[in-house]
């Protein structure tokens, strides 16, 4: 009888024990939608999970291969998303003429990509006046000490005929800075009737970077030349736009730059992604072995020989070394 006891206590005991490993992230779950720029450390972050968490989730490898459109299992403690990190209750705010979610973004201390996550928003140069946005651990009192004021700056309504290139000229600016404060995703796309800001001295846009380096990428020799104050400090081979899809000579700089770029034409991932022009509607640049949404890399044998649909190819190890060294703005000369 004694026995019988005892083992029935171990039993409860072992019961209670088990209960209590449980992860309180089994309880409940929540949808997110990775935008353009994210990881998966700031998504974790937001929710206040564990990034070995949402890997376990969604069956993720490696943390750092996420992709903008893809959507995670984010596994939730308590049944409800978390706020971000040190944040209390969402503010919302009511776009203003000229505003766009660049300016509405310093003005609260956030990101494009946590509102454009925030509110539902695929398309983040596609906001109306007089929408309501959340801002996540915003407030709704005044901004972010040294923010500027959405009214700061001025604006000017795309003509019919004009370009970005002639209107920066008008005011004394630069393309990029004009793109990066009306979070232009293709600077040859814009229309009349659309209000660009025009960022003033109260409100200077980042200037592009540069410090002395340079990139040079020679098409016939499928190598990668890399300089700082006319010094090599990189040589990489690449591989380059194959027939029907070759990669464009010229003098460009690099525009963007996105840890996990996406591309929907193809359904690749491209790692490591830095934007150098623009072929209409698509960017091309320098990135990473692209990954297929099966977790399949490729071209990897092809290295040295052009294979790509226009960008400039690296290895996975060389582009990741690339992408920290080189800043926006970093000349980039592509000739043969």
């Amino acid at each position: 009888m004694r026995r019988w006891v005892s083992l029935v206590l171990l039993g409860a005991l072992l019961a209670q024990v088990s209960l209590t490993v449980v992860p309180a992230y089994a309880q409940a779950t929540t949808v997110h939608v990775v935008q353009r720029g994210e990881t998966l450390y700031g998504i974790a972050r937001r929710y206040g999970v564990p990034v070995g968490a949402i890997c376990a989730a969604n069956s993720i490898a490696n943390p750092r291969l996420i992709y903008a459109g893809q959507r995670l299992v984010i596994p939730i403690a308590g049944g409800a998303p978390a706020p971000p990190s040190g944040s209390t209750a969402a503010a919302t705010h009511v776009v203003q003429p000229g505003e766009n979610l660049y300016r509405i973004a310093l003005r609260y201390g956030t990101t494009i990509p946590v509102l454009a996550s925030a509110n539902g928003i695929s398309e983040p140069t596609q906001i109306r006046v007089g929408q309501t946005l959340v801002i996540p651990g915003g407030s709704s009192a005044p901004p972010v000490p040294g923010s500027p004021p959405p009214a700061a700056g001025q604006t000017h309504t795309v003509r019919r005929g004009e370009t970005l290139s002639a209107i920066a000229r008008r005011y004394g600016a630069s393309v990029w800075v004009l793109a990066r404060a009306n979070s232009l995703a293709n600077p040859g796309l814009i229309v009349p009737g659309q209000v660009l800001v025009i960022p003033g001295s109260s409100n200077p846009a980042p200037a592009p970077g540069g410090g002395g380096k340079r990139i040079v990428i020679n098409l016939s020799e499928q190598h990668l030349y890399a300089y700082q104050n006319g010094a090599l400090v990189y040589s990489f081979v690449i591989s380059s736009g194959k027939a029907g899809s070759r990669t464009r000579t010229g003098n460009f700089s690099i525009l963007d730059k996105y840890p996990n770029a996406y591309a929907s034409t193809w359904d690749l991932q491209m790692p490591y992604f830095m934007g150098i022009y623009w072929s209409g509607s698509l960017e091309n640049g320098i990135h990473a072995l692209p990954i297929l949404s099966n977790g399949q890399t490729l071209w990897a044998g092809y290295l040295g020989t052009p294979a790509s649909f226009g960008c400039i190819i690296l290895s996975t190890e060389n582009a990741r070394t690339l992408y920290y060294w080189a800043d926006i703005g970093t000349p980039v000369v592509v000739q043969y």
